[in-house]
C-alpha cells in the first residue's frame, strides 16, 4: 500500500457520499423532451418525448403534466450518470492507490525475441 490513512479515509468518504446520492433518486428516464411551438396563433404548445428502444427512435406525445414529470426524470437520470462516472473515477483511484501493485521490471536483459546474430 502506498497511501496514507488520511488519503484512504478521504477516498472512502468520497465514495460513500456518491453512493448515498444514488439511493435518493426519483423516477428515471432516458431520452429527450421536445417542446413544439404552435404553428398558428390559435394553436397551443405540444410536448413529445423521444428515446431509443432496440435501436429504433420512439416518440410519444405528452400532456403538459406528463412533460414536467418526464423532464424531471430525464434530469435525474443524467445526474445518476454523472454520479456513476465520479464513482468509477474514485473507485479506480482508490483501488490503484490503496492496494499493492505489480513491481515494474527493468529491461536491461537482451531482447529474447530478436534473432541471434551469427
Amino acid at each position: 500500500m502506498c497511501c496514507s490513512a488520511a488519503v484512504r479515509r478521504d477516498l472512502q468518504a468520497a465514495y460513500r457520499r456518491l453512493d448515498q446520492d444514488l439511493g435518493r433518486q426519483p423516477w428515471l428516464l432516458q431520452g429527450s423532451l421536445n417542446r413544439i411551438a404552435p404553428k398558428s396563433a390559435a394553436g397551443r404548445v405540444t410536448y413529445s418525448w423521444t428515446r431509443k428502444v432496440r435501436a429504433k427512435t420512439v416518440t410519444i406525445a405528452l400532456s403538459r403534466e406528463q412533460a414536467t414529470a418526464v423532464y424531471q426524470a430525464i434530469a435525474a437520470n443524467r445526474r445518476i450518470k454523472a454520479t456513476l462516472s465520479r464513482l468509477y473515477t474514485v473507485s479506480q483511484t482508490a483501488l490503484l492507490a490503496l492496494l499493492p501493485g505489480v513491481t515494474k521490471r527493468r529491461f536491461d536483459e537482451p531482447n529474447i525475441h530478436q534473432p541471434k546474430s551469427s
